[in-house]
């Protein structure tokens, strides 16, 4: 993944909780701002019986201010917001794309495995050719032995079964039986 994208999703994050804190500040100065007037108010209400109760127009003002820079800070908010949004996607599809290719690249080494594995088989019928085929020049030699009036050699084992398949299970049933498998 890029690094500029990372480094932008950073700085827009950093942004966002620097406005975070100033709607924080404004809302609690606004809070205290609206205490003010309330406590004029009511220091106002309990002085005056029937005047008219007026509201201090600085504070007014006052207050007006902070609801513009709360405004205002809001809508940075959103236009970060906006702008992390798409730096977001572009990491979710980069994160995407590279698991759809490290998917590929694994199911194309399970293809590779088992190619080993068919020609691995392949061998084994190649073995097993040339098995028969040594026991075979085997039986000449005792043969040849024989006609020189020599004990024929103890021959090996035969192979159990000319099935290819026949011969791997009873293979792996004897690794098996040995602890091997």
């Amino acid at each position: 993944m890029p690094t500029a994208t990372i480094e932008e999703l950073a700085k827009l994050l950093t942004e966002e909780e620097r406005v975070e804190e100033k709607i924080r500040e404004t809302q609690a100065s606004l809070g205290d701002i609206k205490k003010k007037i309330s406590e004029s108010l009511v220091h106002r209400y309990v002085a005056m019986t029937e005047e008219k109760i007026a509201m201090p127009e600085d504070l007014m003002k006052e207050e007006q201010s902070y609801e513009r820079l709360l405004q205002a800070l809001l809508d940075m908010k959103h236009e970060i917001a906006k702008q992390i949004r798409p730096v977001e996607e572009q990491i979710v599809q980069a994160n995407v794309d590279y698991l759809k290719q490290m998917f590929s690249q694994k199911k194309g080494k399970l293809g590779e495995c088992l190619d080993a594995i068919k020609r691995k088989i392949l061998d084994c019928r190649l073995h097993m050719e040339e098995y028969e085929q040594i026991c075979s020049e085997l039986n000449a030699v005792n043969s040849r032995l024989s006609r020189f009036g020599a004990e024929p050699i103890a021959m090996p084992e035969p192979l159990p079964t000319t099935d290819l398949g026949d011969l791997i299970i009873g293979c792996i049933r004897e690794l098996i039986s040995q602890g091997k498998l």
